[in-house]
């Protein structure tokens, strides 16, 4: 892990559960930690990652205060707690800006341990954004609102939501604390300021979340949209006719589509009718409407004839027909686009496995 950061006297400490930032003139601070929170003046800033985050509250002073007893504390101090492991902390500097960011949402789809509102659970994003500059109130508040748009714009490259709908922002339990040299009102190119504080806290966001063991499959983008592979199955298997369904044909349709969703081509349409249908959904093109899916719109089936054609051929799309005609189970519930595409996909895929 990269220890240097834009700011000379600064020592960085790193221990099997903290990532310390102090030095012996003290900060100029903006932020919202467990410990000091709004304007403050600190010599240590603390990240100190626990498993038991779970059952710690934002009010437990005596886990503060044990942690304030460390002789490496120098007080005052920020201190956020965080259950992504010290090691999966994310450095990034450019010029006079150093982002420090850590999460832990390995093992989780579409972020949800970052956005739930229960208190049970403490997924969240930790960042400490250094700046060696002298920066007025007004700067350090600014520079703040900068970074959370900054780690905002990270969970929308990873495509990471807490349901189908909305993507994650965050939660209550994230901490960011803002520092710098001290206070100025000396000028400072706010343009500059912004697009470093931007790239910094970006590349750190998405770069812990990585390492944190996210990643995002077809399954996963599949999934997101509320359609489980068994649903698929059962679909195809309703509409099968002029042989005995069974547990074994079941299993080779998943097997189908399953190998299916291997191939390049068909991930492809699949992510892309995914991406249009939320656009027309959202009604992000001006001027274009297709809540009551239009007979004038056939791109949609195209989209579906296309998916089923890459699987099995040209006799895949006259079962596509049947399968867009009647809409059996998941596929009377898709939109206008999703519906053909996945249409296509059973059809494909039926299709395939009658052939072998």
């Amino acid at each position: 892990m990269d220890k240097k950061v834009c700011i000379d006297d600064v020592d960085v400490l790193i221990t099997d559960n903290n990532f310390i930032i102090q030095r012996n003139k003290e900060f100029s601070v903006f932020g919202n930690s467990i410990y000091n929170n709004g304007f403050f003046k600190a010599r240590t800033i603390l990240n100190h990652f626990t498993e038991d985050n779970n059952k710690i509250t934002l009010n437990s002073e005596e886990y503060v205060q044990k942690l304030l007893n460390n002789d490496e504390i120098l007080d005052p101090a920020a201190i956020m707690l965080t259950s992504a492991h010290i090691n999966q902390t994310a450095v990034k500097t450019s010029d006079y800006i150093t982002a420090v960011v850590s999460a832990n949402i390995s093992d989780i789809y579409g972020a949800g341990e970052i956005i739930a509102s229960d208190h049970e659970n403490r997924g969240s994003i930790n960042t400490i954004l250094l700046i060696n500059k002298n920066l007025s109130s007004n700067l350090l508040i600014k520079s703040y609102s900068w970074a959370i748009e900054a780690k905002i714009a990270a969970l929308w490259d990873l495509d990471l939501r807490n349901n189908e709908d909305d993507l994650a922002t965050g939660n209550a339990y994230d901490s960011l604390v803002v520092a710098c040299n001290g206070e100025s009102n000396e000028y400072i190119d706010e343009l500059e300021l912004r697009i470093l504080i931007g790239k910094c806290v970006r590349d750190a966001t998405k770069k812990t979340i990585l390492d944190s063991g996210f990643s995002k499959g077809v399954l996963d983008f599949i999934e997101g949209i509320g359609i489980k592979i068994e649903d698929l199955v059962d679909a195809g298997m309703e509409l099968c006719v002029g042989v005995q369904k069974s547990e074994e044909l079941y299993n080779k349709l998943h097997r189908q589509i399953l190998k299916s969703l291997e191939d390049l081509n068909v991930v492809s349409f699949i992510i892309a009718g995914i991406r249009l249908e939320e656009d027309y959904k959202k009604h992000r093109v001006a001027g274009i409407n297709v809540d009551d899916d239009p007979a004038y719109l056939y791109s949609d089936e195209v989209f579906g004839m296309s998916v089923a054609n890459q699987i099995a051929g040209t006799k895949a799309i006259f079962n596509f027909k049947r399968y867009d005609e009647e809409k059996p189970g998941i596929i009377g519930e898709l939109g206008p686009v999703l519906d053909d595409i996945f249409a296509g996909l059973i059809a494909g895929c039926m299709s395939k496995i009658f052939e072998e």
